[in-house]
């Protein structure tokens, strides 16, 4: 039996309760951006999930309950759904190309920027599960300006995100 906390079922659990409430505290906390123009710098928090993949239900659930404040139950269930899927496929395509490219030649920087390029580029593209919500919700929107917008918006929260995030990986072993 392990006994050392940090290898633990608990922690595990308690690590997926901190991100899920740190998505939805942030994201209320600047609700003007959140929920108004679609800004979350909460989205930065799914670089968390390069650094464990346990951090990818975390997430999910910080979607779920912050996405009640949005469009209800239907973004609840689409919006969390979609995280849980575009992050786990940013995930493995993040990992799939930069050791293909590490097999091959040393990358001149550090490679976890580059596997924050390719989620960054995955989330932004997975707008179109959104888009096409927004859109089946309000047909008076055409579909491909509110996905391009939303893809945009959520390319900006991403690398807003991401510039705390990676500081905060330097100081602190966000792998545990």
């Amino acid at each position: 039996m392990n006994t050392q906390f940090g290898n633990s079922k608990a922690h595990d659990i308690v690590s997926i309760a901190v991100v899920a409430a740190l998505y939805i505290i942030i994201s209320i906390i600047l609700a003007p951006l959140s929920f108004g123009i679609g800004l979350r710098i909460s989205e930065g928090l799914n670089f968390l999930a390069l650094y464990n993949r346990r951090h990818i239900y975390g997430l999910t659930l910080g979607v779920f309950f912050s996405n009640y404040f949005a469009y209800g139950a239907l973004d609840m269930l689409i919006g969390s759904l979609s995280t849980l899927v575009f992050v786990t496929l940013g995930c493995w395509l993040a990992d799939f190309i930069v050791n293909r490219i590490d097999y091959y030649q040393s990358l001149p920087f550090d490679s976890m920027l580059l596997k924050y390029l390719i989620l960054s580029i995955v989330f932004s593209l997975s707008m179109f599960t959104i888009a096409g919500m927004v859109f089946f919700l309000d047909a008076s929107q055409a579909f491909w300006p509110l996905y391009i917008n939303m893809a945009v918006i959520e390319m900006l929260s991403m690398v807003l995100g991401g510039m705390l995030i990676y500081p905060i990986s330097k100081r602190i072993d966000l792998t545990k």
